[in-house]
């Protein structure tokens, strides 16, 4: 994630005008990738508990996706890093090697990144609520609301979800909390809306993400789920049986089997129907590295691995480096 600090010594600069600043005031300073900086592999998304009304319907949920501007969290969050190409439609990072799947589904995919208010309201009101003022309110005069958890690193994307929310008629709020407790809460399902990266997987291929998704990892209210990647697997509790049988069959094939491509375009279409997760935008990382005293820094030209220093095998990298003089 962008760092809350302006910057690190030999690490993140938490914006492009900081970035841009460093650059033209040390020669010595190196950039991941000057444009984009560095893509982390998990996009960020609005988690849904699809065992809760009236997030159980899909008419809602793909409601709610037309009312996220995601150019706009882009604009705001990163200050435009990444411009278009940071706003996410489903659950893969923009890696090289997922690619030829993007591209396959991309005419299936394309409305999951669509902004349209008008879209949003049309779809609310078809489900029998009607504006009170500046909020919907269903039949029985309750108003559409929706909490928001997330960890305090994830404050920045969950207020502009919220403040879009808002605007499109939902009583949303956020409520920040303790990363072990949104960890547990969310796993049991004691959740009705969640700011995180509950997609994220393989960059390779794309049975280890989607699979995340598979009914077998649904347990009930309150009882923990399966961990993966800081996330529980499943943890909006989505189930489809026709989804999870191509998951199986899938994960039953060798990596690069051609067979893969036909049972991944019949699950994402399945995916986009039904929209267990909002997706929202990737998760661009302004990685700077400081030369003066060691070189051989992962970048973008020399990627011998992935780059964050906040993750376990950067051991590898400080093996890597070499002395600069």
């Amino acid at each position: 994630m962008i760092a809350n600090n302006d910057s690190d010594s030999q690490g993140r600069a938490s914006t492009p005008s900081v970035q841009a600043a460093l650059l033209a005031q040390n020669p010595k300073i190196k950039p991941y990738n000057a444009d984009q900086g560095w893509v982390d592999p998990c996009p960020r998304m609005l988690t849904l508990n699809t065992t809760i009304a009236p997030w159980d319907n899909k008419v809602m949920r793909h409601a709610l996706s037309y009312a996220m501007n995601r150019r706009q969290i882009v604009d705001v969050v990163y200050e435009g890093a990444g411009g278009d190409g940071a706003v996410s439609n489903f659950i893969f990072p923009t890696y090289k090697a997922l690619q030829p799947y993007r591209d396959a589904a991309k005419d299936i995919l394309a409305p999951l990144a669509e902004y349209n208010p008008d879209k949003s309201h049309q779809l609310i009101e078809s489900q029998g609520y009607t504006l009170n003022g500046d909020k919907y309110v269903g039949p029985d005069g309750t108003t559409l609301s929706l909490d928001v958890v997330g960890p305090p690193f994830m404050e920045s994307w969950g207020r502009m979800v919220v403040q879009q929310l808002n605007a499109a008629g939902v009583d949303a709020n956020l409520r920040l909390i303790e990363w072990g407790i949104f960890r547990d809460q969310t796993g049991r399902g004691n959740f009705t809306g969640a700011v995180d990266w509950d997609g994220c997987g393989s960059v390779v291929e794309p049975w280890f993400g989607m699979n995340r998704y598979n009914k077998t990892y649904v347990n009930p209210i309150g009882q923990p789920g399966t961990e993966n990647v800081d996330n529980t697997n499943n943890a909006g509790r989505w189930s489809n049986d026709e989804y999870s049988a191509l998951m199986d069959q899938m994960g039953s094939l060798p990596l690069g089997d051609p067979r893969v491509m036909d049972l991944y375009l019949k699950a994402v279409t399945i995916w986009a129907d039904e929209l267990p997760d909002i997706p929202l935008v990737q998760t661009p990382s302004l990685l700077i590295f400081n030369t003066t005293y060691w070189t051989n820094w992962p970048t973008a030209d020399n990627n011998y691995i992935q780059p964050p220093d906040w993750w376990e095998h950067f051991l590898r990298v400080l093996v890597e480096l070499k002395p600069a003089q």
